[in-house]
């Protein structure tokens, strides 16, 4: 039985209409999320509002792992539901539904009611090179981060409003205050 603000194949296939004028208005908006033993940030999540003519609301999430900046992953996200619509996992590593291993290979995750996250698949629309670059710093990913940005958004059928402009990835706080502090559910 659904409930409201439940996520349906329905609503799904709605955000990522063209028809429904999905566009980001304003920067991503970069946070440090997690925080190791030394107190120093695992993580960074980028988040930005995506606007529509649906009354359903979704963001973009962009996640980059601080220590390994080569390893990133884009979400579309249906806030009320919190169901990952579509993910992107830039170099990622898992083991999917059927047992395949990703290693260090960039797939996607096609969101369904029947499947969950499980339909994994290797894409060939994200202009990136899939090997690990040899300087993987934040400003040296940084013309990737933005290009691959483009693409995901392409898929999802989400443009670029008058109120956005890129904002990159900032370098973490070598240590994060507690008061910061945010863990993942």
């Amino acid at each position: 039985m659904m409930g409201a603000g439940d996520c349906t194949d329905d609503v799904a296939e709605k955000i990522l209409s063209a028809t429904v004028n999905a566009l980001l208005n304003v920067p991503i908006r970069w946070k440090s999320k997690s925080v190791r033993k030394d107190g120093r940030a695992s993580q960074l999540e980028g988040n930005v509002p995506v606007r529509s003519d649906l009354s359903e609301r979704f963001d973009l999430i962009f996640r980059i792992k601080v220590d390994l900046a080569w390893e990133y992953t884009l979400i579309l996200r249906h806030l009320p539901s919190g169901t990952n619509i579509r993910r992107l996992d830039v170099r990622g590593t898992h083991r999917d539904r059927l047992g395949e291993d990703y290693l260090c290979r960039t797939h996607k995750h096609r969101w369904s009611e029947a499947r969950g996250n499980k339909d994994v698949y290797a894409p060939t629309d994200i202009r990136h090179d899939p090997a690990v670059p040899a300087d993987a710093s934040l400003a040296v990913l940084d013309a990737e981060y933005r290009r691959v940005l483009l693409d995901f958004m392409g898929e999802c059928n989400i443009a670029i409003g008058t109120g956005y402009s890129w904002s990159s990835p900032p370098a973490p706080p070598d240590v994060l205050p507690l008061e910061e502090l945010e863990e993942y559910p």
